[in-house]
């Protein structure tokens, strides 16, 4: 069974896929990374919550002794780009999630590396390209990049939900911030007038546990799984998957 580790775990996403590591048989440890206790993790002896301040610095002893055996992480910290000034917005989508992905890559002989980033990021930003659509995109390709110089350890998947939709049941520790509420007010109206721009966040989880835990075998079989409509397997000898949420929607089933 796996070992993996999860950040994001008191947001909407995260919270989802706490619940979903919690149920999976396929999982035996998950290993939260988080800022602040995790009240959803209280009672359950397979996860361990990991106290960890700064998420550009991943010491020695943390991955030698706490992290040891992990062979997948799931990383759905972020923030919105309207909550954040430019620089920390980049620093929280891009520069964590890199060095998160070096230092866990000597965890294991093959590590997957699952990256929730969103609908709508690109590789080819324009003039007038948002900023998390530039931002999400550049960490989507510096992640791929890693797999092919000194960390041919790492297996990337790059996730593109689109608004994460916690269908009225939510997990997440704390209060959304107010335009998480805008949006769970518009979310029946989404559900039914835009079903492609929308990801339940059960199925979201069930892919991203799935793309970690799961997806273990090499890089023409893990392709043959999920091709289809919505995901394309990235070129190179290391494994590199790009999810969209059409794709998403299809993996996670009706």
């Amino acid at each position: 069974m796996a070992h993996i580790i999860l950040t994001g775990c008191t947001g909407t996403a995260g919270s989802a896929v706490l619940a979903r590591c919690i149920e999976s048989t396929s999982i035996s440890t998950v290993s939260v990374l988080s800022r602040r206790p995790v009240q959803q993790a209280a009672g359950h002896d397979k996860v361990k919550v990991i106290l960890h301040q700064d998420f550009t610095s991943y010491p020695t002893q943390l991955l030698q002794e706490q992290l040891k055996g992990a062979t997948a992480c799931i990383w759905a910290l972020g923030i919105s780009a309207n909550a954040a000034s430019p620089s920390d917005y980049n620093t929280i989508t891009l520069d964590y999630p890199l060095a998160a992905a070096k230092a866990f890559a000597s965890l294991s002989p093959l590590f997957n590396f699952v990256y929730v980033s969103g609908k709508g990021a690109t590789h080819k930003p324009g003039r007038f390209s948002p900023l998390f659509a530039r931002v999400k995109g550049q960490a989507e390709l510096s992640l791929l990049a890693l797999r092919e110089t000194e960390y041919p350890s790492l297996r990337i998947f790059n996730v593109r939900p689109g608004f994460i939709d916690d269908e009225g049941k939510p997990l997440r520790d704390g209060r959304k911030s107010f335009s998480y509420r805008i949006m769970d007010v518009a979310a029946p109206a989404f559900r039914t007038l835009f079903p492609d721009s929308v990801s339940p966040t059960t199925g979201l989880a069930d892919v991203l546990v799935r793309c970690c835990a799961e997806e273990l075998g090499d890089r023409k079989e893990v392709a043959a799984k999920l091709k289809g409509k919505g995901v394309t397997v990235e070129d190179g000898d290391r494994l590199g998957v790009l999810i969209e949420n059409v794709g998403l929607r299809r993996l996670a089933g009706p």
